[in-house]
């Protein structure tokens, strides 16, 4: 499930096969290496390039950056004993960064809202899981350079057990689908993943 539910939210640089036609064995083999892969995220180009750099310290921290593992296509995690409890949950909202300010507080609250009421969630302030998160860098128009609408976020789920940390970045046609799905994403994993 895990891999499914990343693949299709990865919106994976490989180009798609024609209508019809099935991966190749080798391609398929190759894809799900690539999946599989885990390296520390303080070894990735993220870390090594001067446009990741920029965007490193503006949510987690160095400790949390040292515990997280992952790869580019399904970004970098650390499930830290999180523990998925119940249907209520606290959102205590997205901090927009830099290309990120065109995207409103209200605009992370109702894509919260919705993806609560699509997944049979409660927003309740005294819940003992909490949602919280940075979005760091967004394509809101293509560019060249750019050429996918999409956003970069750090996103934390805390439960009484522990912490669910995880960098990722969902492109998608619309910025409004880019929000909604960064916002839905951690909520999916942090349920397929918890022990």
């Amino acid at each position: 499930m895990f891999l499914l539910l990343a693949t299709s939210a990865a919106g994976l640089a490989t180009p798609a096969p024609k209508a019809g036609s099935w991966l190749t064995p080798a391609q398929a083999r190759s894809l799900l290496a690539r999946l599989l892969e885990r390296q520390p995220f303080l070894a990735s180009e993220d870390v090594r390039s001067a446009r990741g750099r920029r965007t490193l310290g503006l949510f987690f921290g160095p400790e949390e950056y040292a515990r997280l593992r992952g790869n580019p296509i399904l970004g970098y995690w650390d499930v830290g004993g999180f523990k998925w409890t119940g249907s209520r949950i606290a959102w205590d909202g997205v901090t927009s960064q830099g290309s990120c300010l065109g995207i409103t507080q209200r605009a992370w609250d109702v894509a919260f809202a919705s993806v609560a009421h699509e997944h049979g969630l409660v927003s309740d302030s005294d819940a003992p899981l909490r949602m919280r998160g940075a979005c760091l860098r967004a394509v809101i128009e293509p560019a060249p350079a750019d050429p996918v609408r999409g956003v970069l976020m750090e996103m934390r789920l805390d439960s009484p057990t522990g912490s669910f940390l995880w960098r990722y970045s969902r492109g998608n046609p619309t910025i409004a689908g880019a929000v909604w799905a960064s916002i839905e994403l951690p909520v999916l994993m942090a349920r397929e993943l918890s022990p």
